[in-house]
């Protein structure tokens, strides 16, 4: 039996199997076994890096379930690898299911310095921290004016957004007690979503701003704060 190339010959020429070599046996183990690893691998890669950048921007809450997902998804990989198994459909439609449950357990990235349309309005939540009035100078140099909260929708969608403390337009810095929201909107009819307890004054410090937590409640703070903010201007 003659040999060429990778394949064996028999006495008449025929060609039989391929004989072991890049091409034969040992490629088709190798691919078997090393194949599952790389998907494994490129999966973890790129739920790390998603989990990266959602961490930056995600509330607490969404990161806690984050973490637990991952914890999970790393655990059935490293039992396959551990088991040295094939990478089966029942084993593979596991973890797309997984991804799937984490994408859709998230909320949307939202980048910041940039504006997003809400309803009939756009919403610029900036990553500039600086002192109210400062931040009022800040919206009106682009066209808009620091949020002025008209409904429980708008609200919600704050809530959901702010991540963090950011003033909006509320005031009682020309008389206080007596709260303005700077495009004139009429404070005693408006809606309110004041924290329990607010708006008050702590040791003859004068709050005479408001801001939105992370947790959508407002808090009259001090106007020298250095806050992010939130800007507001009706769509193009």
């Amino acid at each position: 039996m003659k040999r060429r190339g990778n394949f064996e010959l028999t006495t008449d020429g025929d060609q039989q199997k391929p004989k072991a070599g890049c091409g034969g046996p040992r490629a088709e183990l190798i691919r078997r076994k090393f194949f599952p690893w790389m998907i494994c691998v490129l999966l973890i890669v790129s739920i790390l890096m998603s989990a990266v950048t959602l961490g930056i921007v995600a509330n607490l809450k969404n990161s806690e379930m984050i973490n637990g997902l991952l914890v999970k998804l790393q655990s059935d990989v490293a039992r396959l690898i551990e088991k040295n198994s094939e990478m089966t459909n029942d084993s593979l439609a596991e973890l797309t299911d997984e991804v799937s449950h984490l994408r859709k357990g998230i909320m949307p990235i939202q980048l910041l310095n940039k504006w997003r349309p809400f309803k009939e309005n756009e919403y610029y939540f900036t990553s500039i921290r600086c002192p109210w009035s400062d931040a009022e100078k800040l919206c009106e140099r682009k066209n808009s004016k620091l949020v002025v909260i008209n409904s429980q929708e708008e609200q919600e969608y704050i809530r959901m957004n702010a991540n963090c403390d950011r003033w909006i337009g509320l005031h009682d810095r020309a008389k206080d007690g007596t709260w303005r929201w700077v495009d004139g909107t009429d404070y005693a009819s408006n809606v309110k979503f004041w924290a329990s307890g607010e708006p008050n004054g702590t040791g003859g410090v004068d709050e005479d701003c408001a801001l939105v937590g992370e947790n959508g409640l407002w808090y009259a703070r001090p106007c020298k704060t250095w806050l992010s903010l939130i800007c507001e201007k009706r769509a193009d």
